[in-house]
């Protein structure tokens, strides 16, 4: 299985970030021989806004929406801004064509200072990816930055990745 974990985090050392890395390595861990790529968004924002403005897409967008198409499953993790997904995600999604996640099971998370953000995923988020044809899992992580030691999860946190890792990987069963 080729696993992608696409972050919008802001920052390499974003929770978004860190996050996506947990998930994949629950995946792996639950399903050996799964191989994990990671895209963060934010190393091709300046190619995504040319792609978007001039309708040309350069090498690096090209690359980052093939690794997309080529996924088995998908995670798709974003920050919450100002009550939605994050700008990045957008603009990424915006160049995707429009039948490049057609079926594939895809996961979706998103993290904030407060759970009172948690309906972000299900209001702005999925129908973005319902009208790109993703198989969008029941469940969602919305994931706090109280919900972190340092670079650990707490346990409650730990025990939500392995369950949203888990149905995961019975989607991606019922799609081959």
């Amino acid at each position: 299985m080729r696993l992608v974990v696409v972050s919008a985090g802001h920052a390499p050392a974003s929770g978004t970030s860190r996050l996506g890395r947990l998930i994949a390595q629950e995946v792996v861990r639950q399903r050996p021989g799964t191989t994990a790529e990671h895209l963060e968004v934010r190393t091709i924002a300046t190619e995504l806004v040319a792609a978007l403005t001039t309708g040309e897409d350069t090498v690096a967008v090209q690359q980052a929406t093939r690794l997309v198409s080529a996924a088995d499953a998908l995670v798709l993790l974003t920050p919450t801004i100002n009550a939605s997904f994050s700008g990045l995600l957008k603009c990424f999604l915006d160049v995707l064509p429009r039948d490049a996640l057609r079926g594939v099971p895809t996961l979706m998370g998103a993290t904030g200072g407060t759970r009172r953000h948690t309906l972000v995923l299900d209001q702005s988020l999925r129908p973005m990816l319902a009208s790109l044809r993703a198989v969008v899992l029941p469940s969602v992580l919305f994931v706090t930055s109280g919900e972190w030691q340092g670079q650990e999860p707490v346990p409650e946190l730990g025990r939500r990745v392995e369950a949203s890792s888990r149905e995961l990987i019975r989607f991606l069963a019922l799609s081959a």
